[in-house]
């Protein structure tokens, strides 16, 4: 079919007009329905190409471009659609053409504003391509400190129970405090499969030893295998988690959760999230505690957050319920439902330095008669509150400190408690 020369008004006026515009959907549109008659005509193909891109077609504009960069007479066309083509490759996701051509039109000596948007774009495909490179990492922390609670009992003498009456708890029984030790080593892989997916696992190793009592030394172990996908709006990320816990270097608790978490990137720094988890906890049986089989639970947690991002401020505030489900009908009044509210914030005065703040309200109801104090079902509210500075020394240290303090309240006595914590450390890592 012979090319049209001329329309009323020509085609390329019109698409011209339409970009200056911002109607690049209906360029498009336009362009392709005449692609046919006016593939070929350097002109034509430089705006379809534009209106391509613009329009959300990128693969479409890098054939447009191809064409234009090959085949235009006039030099300023040919480099402006080099450009434009390294763009479109940069959008398309293929790094090593898009950095191939920058590289090229920059070695021409372009106008410094020209020089200034390739500089910019080669620094975004070099993070990019950081990014899609596997990488691995490797943290130590190491903290010290003084815990007032370290095994979260009460304070309160003689306990009255219904059956025998005041019973005197034994020393470890009751609130005792001690200085600590904590190091934690963290081991972490990241393989990304695409520009937007991702496999990571992670270990943590941790040991928090008691200066004068062993009998609350305690070991973990956490694995976790994650896959996350998405785009720049919403994520989403699936892991299964393992943990193992010792006591006095004794086999005490072990735990598998599945998480699954959604994240909505808004407008402005506002982030929404909401995440829901299954998790089983087993406890081992000792000859002191025959029965600690009794306190295995399967649980359903639900949450959501809403997140604000500014330049000096990060706040969080998270919603939570979790239903715990006692595996052994002896053990009912182990299972409970709990639910509450958690608000952060970090405060960034420079890049050095992050002081922050915490706190949260838990309330929770067990679902049957405690089989001591068997005339209440036991309800406790728990609030805890933190404060903490972070200083970033160097890329690879930072320096941190954290006091906390949590008030338990219950309607049984024996499991009413207040504790708090300081501590401060250092943290390396690769």
């Amino acid at each position: 079919m012979p090319r049209v020369l001329a329309q009323t008004p020509p085609l390329n006026q019109e698409l011209n007009r339409l970009i200056g515009a911002g109607q690049f959907e209906q360029a498009y549109q336009l362009a392709t329905s005449n692609l046919t008659e006016w593939e070929g005509d350097t002109e034509f193909d430089f705006i379809y190409g534009i209106a391509a891109i613009e329009s959300g077609n990128p693969n479409e504009a890098v054939f447009a471009f191809e064409r234009v960069a090959l085949t235009a007479e006039d030099a300023t066309l040919r480099q402006r659609a080099r450009l434009e083509l390294a763009r479109a490759h940069l959008l398309t996701n293929n790094l090593v053409a898009s950095q191939s051509l920058f590289t090229e039109v920059l070695e021409s000596n372009p106008p410094q504003n020209v020089r200034d948007n390739i500089e910019a774009f080669l620094a975004l495909i070099e993070a990019r391509q950081d990014n899609q490179r596997s990488t691995f990492s490797f943290s130590v922390d190491q903290t010290i400190g003084f815990d007032d609670n370290i095994n979260s009992a009460t304070t309160t003498g003689p306990i009255d129970t219904p059956l025998i009456g005041e019973i005197e708890l034994n020393p470890d029984g009751l609130k005792t405090g001690d200085d600590f030790a904590d190091l934690t080593v963290g081991l972490g892989y990241r393989k990304p499969l695409t520009r937007d997916k991702s496999l990571d696992s992670s270990l943590t190793l941790n040991r928090h030893d008691n200066s004068a009592s062993n009998q609350f030394d305690m070991d973990y172990m956490l694995g976790d295998v994650s896959y996350g996908y998405g785009n720049e709006t919403n994520r989403f990320r699936h892991s299964l988690q393992f943990q193992t816990v010792y006591l006095d270097r004794l086999a005490f608790q072990s735990s598998l959760r599945l998480n699954n978490s959604w994240q909505r990137a808004g407008a402005n720094g506002w982030y929404q999230s909401l995440a829901a988890s299954i998790s089983t906890t087993r406890y081992d049986n000792t000859s002191a505690s025959p029965s600690n089989d009794l306190r295995d639970t399967n649980q359903i947690m639900l949450s959501g957050s809403v997140i604000k991002l500014s330049q000096a401020f990060t706040h969080s505030l998270t919603l939570f319920y979790a239903d715990d489900r006692a595996r052994n009908s002896a053990g009912k009044h182990n299972g409970r439902d709990f639910y509450g509210v958690a608000h952060s914030v970090i405060w960034r005065p420079n890049n050095n330095h992050s002081p922050f703040a915490r706190l949260s309200v838990q309330k929770t109801d067990h679902h049957d008669n405690h089989p001591v104090f068997f005339n209440d079902q036991r309800g406790d509210t728990t609030v805890t509150g933190s404060i903490g500075w972070v200083w970033q020394y160097s890329r690879k240290l930072s320096v941190n400190g954290e006091l906390m303090y949590t008030e338990a309240d219950s309607n049984i006595p024996l499991f009413e408690y207040t504790r708090y914590r300081y501590q401060a450390g250092l943290r390396y890592q690769l």
